[in-house]
This record gives structure tokens, C-alpha cells and sequence, in this order.
């Protein structure tokens, strides 16, 4: 047996089935019945499967419950059996078969509107089940990375994610100075009137973070910087507690704006720019060619 024989039996993918299937049913007995073989096999081939890996389930009472190895590897054999049935769905029917789940990542902050907008467009281009889920940035990318989730939508371009991500354009909006009702008055005299107000910034190195220290240089103005938050949805809520001018995209505060809760002060020259973050990896899927496709086939390298 050379090198490549033992690396391609390393993985029984009878047993990575066999757990697929227990770990969509809940249980080995349900999962028996369905696969047509004895529980006690079955248990026996789930245990091998455990030996090679490691445990993948914690038995309490009589659920399973999956383990966070366990998890990631029900993920990776979603993607193995799914991809069988697209690769017989080309072979026998000749077409892609796209019954499959896509699991959009959004950043917290990321207005709900270039959510949705990005959502029907992945819609037009696949039958794919949709699922999305947020998070902040740091977290979304370590599941991207892991496989976790398939897409990101991003509210600006990582910078250290080592040549692992190509970068699409989805939306953009016009960025303005923020206040709650205390700094409404600040509109009359901007942009002097921002000369050392509290200031609610993103973290260093963001995009807009340097725009906005570049904006108060070129108009001589002291910057005071009261809190320094991770995400637009954390600062968008620190702004309408009163604690300090925040500035973000019209669209991410237009609900506390429509409320009375968030006043415009004045218009920053920026747009902020939202962008799809897929794994370089991923752009081997038949899928891909439709998503860059659809946005426009502008890829953008971190």
C-alpha cells in the first residue's frame, strides 16, 4: 500500500455517513431504522468513527448532544454528501443540483437592508436553502475560515487575513455625523462645532475610524475620542444613549433616526462600502462562478 492508499483510507466515509445521518436524526436507534442495519452495528461503526476523530457526541441520559469536534465535522460531511448528490445531479441529469443549504454570515452594524438585498440576489442564482447568522467581525471570520459559514458580509475589507479571501462588492451608503437630542445643535456651526466633542469611534485600523481622524486634521479640529467600540451596532446604540457624535451610514441608523432617538449633524465625505467575503477555497464550487457573476465579477484580494 503506497502513501496515497493509506491517506484515502484514513477516513471510512461509511462511517462518516453513518454518523451524518445520526447526527441530522438525533438518535442511533432512528438513524438504525432509516439506514435498514442493526443498532448495535451501527454504534460499532459510530465508535470506530470516534477513535479516528475523536468524540463527536456527548451521551446524557439517552440524547446525544454534539460535541464542538463534532460539529465541525457534521459541517464538513454535509458539504462531502451534498456534493455526491450535486455530482450525480450533473452526471445522470445533467445539471447542478443545488438543493443545498448557504450559510450567509452578516457583521453586526450591517444594515438589514443590504441583508435583505443580498439575500434576493443569491436567491436569483440558486435554489439553495438560505440560512444566515451574525456575529462581529472577528467571530464570522473564524467560522468562515473553519467552514462554518459559506459567506460574510462584511462592513469593510479585513486586512490580515493573509491572501485568503476575495472580496465582493454588495452596497454602500453616505456616511454623516450622529447625535442623540443633546448634540442636535452641533448641525449649525459643523464641522467647528465637532472641535473637541465626545467621540464614538470604531476600532483602530477600521476604514472609517481613519477617515473620520482624517476629516478633523483637514478642518484643524481636536478630536476626543469617549469610547472605542468594536462594531457600528454597539457604537449606533452608544450614540443614542447620549454619550458622544457617532458616524455611520444613513441607512444603519435610519431607524433611531425615523424615532426621534438620532439627529444629523452633518455629512462626512466617505461611503461606507459593504462586501461579500467568500474563502478562496470555496471558488471552486460550481456555485461561485453564478455569485461572482452576479456581483458583478469584481474580485477584490485581502
Amino acid at each position: 500500500m503506497n502513501l496515497l492508499d493509506e491517506t484515502m483510507n484514513w477516513l471510512n466515509y461509511h462511517h462518516l455517513f453513518y454518523f451524518y445521518r445520526i447526527a441530522e436524526l438525533g438518535s442511533v436507534s432512528r438513524a438504525a431504522e432509516q439506514l435498514r442495519i442493526g443498532q448495535p452495528t451501527l454504534s460499532t461503526q459510530l465508535k470506530e468513527l470516534e477513535d479516528r476523530l475523536g468524540l463527536l457526541f456527548e451521551r446524557k441520559s439517552r440524547s446525544l448532544i454534539l460535541t464542538e469536534r463534532g460539529k465541525v465535522v457534521l459541517k464538513y460531511a454535509k458539504e462531502i454528501f451534498i456534493r455526491g448528490d450535486e455530482l450525480l445531479g450533473v452526471l445522470e441529469r445533467g445539471e447542478l443540483a443545488q438543493k443545498r443549504e448557504l450559510v450567509l454570515g452578516a457583521q453586526e452594524g450591517v444594515p438589514k437592508a443590504i441583508i435583505s438585498d443580498a439575500l434576493s440576489r443569491l436567491l436569483r442564482i440558486t435554489e439553495a436553502k438560505l440560512r444566515v447568522t451574525e456575529g462581529s467581525a472577528p467571530v464570522l471570520l473564524d467560522q468562515l475560515l473553519s467552514n462554518q459559514v459559506d459567506l460574510v458580509l462584511f462592513d469593510h475589507e479585513l486586512t490580515h487575513t493573509g491572501g485568503t479571501l476575495v472580496y465582493l462588492p454588495v452596497g454602500k451608503e453616505q456616511v454623516a455625523f450622529w447625535g442623540s437630542t443633546s448634540y442636535k445643535k452641533l448641525a449649525r456651526n459643523f464641522p467647528n462645532s465637532l472641535n473637541e466633542v465626545p467621540m464614538i469611534l470604531s476600532s483602530s485600523g477600521h476604514p472609517l475610524r481613519l477617515t473620520v481622524e482624517r476629516f478633523f486634521l483637514e478642518h484643524n479640529l481636536q478630536l476626543e475620542v469617549a469610547i472605542e467600540a468594536p462594531d457600528t451596532a454597539l457604537t449606533k446604540e452608544l450614540a443614542r444613549t447620549g454619550v458622544g457624535v457617532v458616524a455611520l451610514g444613513e441607512s444603519t441608523v435610519k431607524g433611531w433616526v425615523d424615532a426621534g432617538k438620532l439627529h444629523k449633524i452633518g455629512e462626512l465625505p466617505h461611503e461606507q462600502k459593504y462586501y461579500l467575503g467568500i474563502k478562496k477555497a470555496f471558488l471552486r464550487d460550481p456555485l461561485s462562478e453564478q455569485i461572482l457573476e452576479e456581483f458583478r465579477m469584481k474580485r477584490k484580494k485581502s
